[in-house]
């Protein structure tokens, strides 16, 4: 394949990830709704994070999420009025609290689940015809990008003077 063709390929593949990127950050703004429990992506993120390592910190998910602890701060005080998410202070840091689901909490959080574990199930069988050779072909170029991404990200940056800001 000349050089040509090869960069015309590129071209495509970032292409078809920037359509992939536009509909992720679209199904991030929506609304969703988990068999009658309405929540924005941020928030089922905040409650399956909890879920899944009761006792962590908010700024453990600012880091897990790459978020402020602002932001993070906000969600947690949105899903504790909604009493969905309780905090307790930890014992061995008076600053700090530790978060737990609550009983309801809990029952979103399985909802999130089995929606998730749906969506899940129904693109791994999308991805039926695809061999696991491919799949790790996708994984490795894929990674590749990342760090590219990641060098643009911190470039630019650079440039406009904003070195670590978030």
């Amino acid at each position: 394949m000349g050089v040509d063709k090869r960069y015309e390929l590129f071209c495509e593949l970032l292409k078809t990830m920037d359509e992939g990127v536009d509909a992720i950050d679209e199904y991030d703004s929506l609304l969703h709704d988990y068999h009658g429990t309405v929540l924005y992506q941020a928030e089922s993120q905040i409650i399956k994070a909890v879920g899944d390592q009761p006792g962590i910190t908010a700024s453990e998910l600012s880091r897990e999420f790459n978020k402020t602890n602002s932001a993070c701060s906000q969600l947690i005080r949105k899903l504790k009025k909604k009493e969905w998410i309780r905090q307790e202070r930890n014992e061995k840091n008076n600053r700090e609290y530790n978060l737990y689901l609550t009983d309801e909490g809990k029952v979103i959080y399985k909802k999130h689940e089995d929606f998730e574990n749906a969506c899940y199930e129904r693109t791994y069988h999308m991805l039926d015809e695809i061999s696991e050779e491919e799949m790790r072909t996708y994984i490795r170029i894929q990674n590749q990008l990342n760090r590219a991404f990641k060098l643009d990200v911190e470039e630019s940056r650079q440039l406009s003077g904003n070195g670590g800001a978030d």
